[in-house]
């Protein structure tokens, strides 16, 4: 008779372990398409800001191969990150260009409901 509860007891204790096992995969897969759909409209949110910002950066790297004495291949390293974030010299952040884009809006949006769920 104990050896029989005993091994219902196993029995139960695996059959609690399969469901919490099958529980954090469907988290997991459900997190997972969150994630695709996040990314997917953070790829189209940098394209948008990429769009945007190309002119301005070759403008600023012209402006700057223009000047007397300056070394192209040092416009081009220096402009290269053009519209990005930037820490200033009293620490805070200078926020990157074309952040209010609709489509970046709507990357925002969707990365914070996927951390809230």
């Amino acid at each position: 008779m104990k050896r029989t509860a005993d091994s219902e007891r196993l029995a139960a204790r695996g059959a609690r372990w399969r469901r919490a096992t099958l529980c954090a995969f469907a988290l997991a897969f459900a997190s997972a398409g969150y994630a695709a759909d996040v990314e997917e409209l953070q790829a189209r949110c940098e394209a948008a800001r990429e769009a945007r910002i190309k002119p301005l950066r070759q403008a600023e790297i012209d402006k700057c191969k223009a000047q007397e004495r300056s070394d192209p291949a040092y416009c081009e390293r220096y402009f290269a990150d053009y519209g990005n974030a930037v820490r200033m010299s009293n620490g805070q952040m200078l926020p990157r260009l074309f952040h209010d884009l609709p489509e970046c809006l709507e990357a925002e949006k969707a990365r914070k409901a996927a951390i809230n769920d």
